[in-house]
């Protein structure tokens, strides 16, 4: 018979393998069995990059009436997935899940017209900046011609947008109250509130609303004054700092090569339905 103090030994053994064992292997799991790698490792074996994309944000991103995406964002996408050299994956999201699709890694990043804010940095990682805009109003014309106009009265935002902070912070900037906010899930509601007078404006990204401004003649965009800048990155997972530099490195590249131009001027050159000027650049960082 084995002595009782070998035995207790042995077992404690065996557990201490077994805990180890746990503590190197039982992470999160990505594609079945296989333990979680780093996203771009996860990404370059998996062969193809997720990315989650808004599906109703024309000219950024949208579906046609063919049922194909189309949009800035979209393109940006496959370029950033062309420089990874992997295929992309699009995924539906909107305001609020192309942050939390990040966050339970649903999505590997978000090429989702979001704006870097303080607010958002808290939740998750941006690349450098690449398309810069502002926010302003969508209004009945003839009825509203300056953001004073709005004072006071009921607008609108979509629920999540950083619009919601930025009229807030405006009207305290300019000695006025809290005014009241209705928060859409779908743009089009909102849209047609404007018309319709139920709300006095929909504060958006300049160049969404101009392109619905464009197929209504009765509404307008505010577009000589903002109430915040509009600054856009890549989202991705907080502290993935391989991924992030993988992505700037991506945009860098896009730019450098001309590919950045020719894809702004499809969706917002002087030819384009919604003409936007670049107001900006990616930075290229020197090699060395």
């Amino acid at each position: 018979m084995a002595h009782p103090t070998r035995k207790m030994c042995g077992l404690l053994g065996v557990l201490l393998l077994a805990l180890t064992a746990s503590a190197c292997g039982g992470g999160e799991s990505e594609g079945g069995g296989a333990a979680k790698a780093g996203t771009l490792a996860a990404v370059k074996q998996r062969g193809v990059v997720r990315a989650g994309i808004r599906f109703d944000n024309p000219p950024h991103s949208f579906i046609d009436e063919d049922g194909n995406w189309v949009g800035f964002d979209v393109d940006m996408a496959e370029a950033i997935a062309k420089s990874l050299a992997v295929r992309l994956e699009k995924v539906r999201v909107d305001e609020l899940t192309r942050i939390s699709f990040l966050q339970n890694r649903r999505i590997d990043i978000a090429v989702a017209s979001m704006s870097h804010t303080h607010e958002r940095e808290a939740e998750v990682d941006f690349s450098q900046t690449y398309f810069w805009s502002k926010q302003t109003f969508l209004v009945r014309k003839g009825e509203v011609g300056s953001l004073e106009d709005l004072v006071g009265k009921t607008v609108g935002m979509d629920r999540g947008s950083s619009a919601i902070g930025n009229w807030r912070d405006w009207l305290k900037l300019n000695g006025h109250d809290a005014a009241e906010i209705v928060e859409f899930d779908e743009k089009q509601a909102a849209v047609e509130s404007v018309r319709q007078g139920a709300i006095a404006g929909w504060a958006e990204d300049y160049e969404i609303l101009a392109s619905f401004a464009k197929r209504d003649p009765s509404l307008t965009v505010l577009g000589d004054e903002s109430i915040g800048l509009k600054l856009d990155g890549i989202g991705v997972r907080e502290n993935d700092s391989e991924m992030r530099d993988a992505i700037n490195a991506a945009l860098q590249r896009i730019w450098s090569s001309g590919e950045y131009e020719r894809i702004y001027d499809r969706w917002f050159g002087p030819q384009a339905e919604t003409p936007v000027p670049l107001q900006g650049a990616v930075e290229v960082w020197p090699n060395g």
